[in-house]
């Protein structure tokens, strides 16, 4: 028995040499780093941040949109146009001016006196601008007193229907919004070139 182990063991040291001929066509081991080890070490830069988003101011435009829409839920801005007599032709308005039948003025009992407003009429679609500087009408059926001018600018004066849509377009101290220009989402509606330009009592 003993010396079956020692003629085995002499086997094993004759293959030795073989097996490390052999192990020297090995591929190389897979951990072996391609790069120094000192590599692991370098800091890597992290992305720079993205710059904060600014908030958008909002556009000056679509705020007097939304202020004038505030505004016109609190008053009447749609009904029948009545018109002023002859009678009050120089006559002094609730803001202190003199009334003209030839310009172009309106009243209304709730709107700012000095608000631009733009008056369409639904009988004849024409559109004009103009300023109320009066109170009135004080007929509960009316929603609006029309210089003669404008009444007949926009046809109130000889229409069976005076029903009348009115949109405000600047409050006092302001400039009318640009001609054409409606509150989104509305589609754009351009006065007529031929519209008189607008006036005051």
């Amino acid at each position: 028995m003993l010396k079956g182990a020692w003629i085995a063991l002499a086997g094993l040291l004759l293959l030795a040499p073989a097996m490390h001929a052999g192990e020297a066509d090995a591929p190389a081991d897979d951990l072996t780093l391609g790069r120094p080890l000192s590599d692991c070490f370098t800091m890597v830069a992290p992305a720079p941040a993205a710059p904060p988003e600014t908030p958008k101011q909002p556009d000056a435009l679509m705020q007097r949109f939304l202020r004038y829409a505030q505004l016109a839920l609190n008053h009447r801005v749609s009904g029948l146009a009545s018109y002023y007599s002859a009678f009050f032709d120089g006559r002094r308005t609730a803001n202190g001016e003199i009334y003209r039948n030839k310009q172009y003025s309106a009243a209304h009992l709730t709107l700012p006196l000095g608000s631009w407003i733009e008056v369409t009429s639904r009988a004849t679609g024409r559109k004009l601008r103009m300023r109320v500087n009066d109170r009135g009408p004080f007929a509960r059926k009316f929603v609006l007193d029309l210089s003669q001018a404008a009444a007949h600018y926009l046809g109130v004066d000889i229409a069976a229907d005076r029903y009348v849509d009115i949109r405000v377009i600047a409050l006092p101290g302001e400039d009318p919004l640009p001609a054409g220009v409606t509150a989104p989402p509305a589609a754009d509606t351009q006065i007529a070139s031929s519209a008189p330009a607008s006036g005051s009592k």
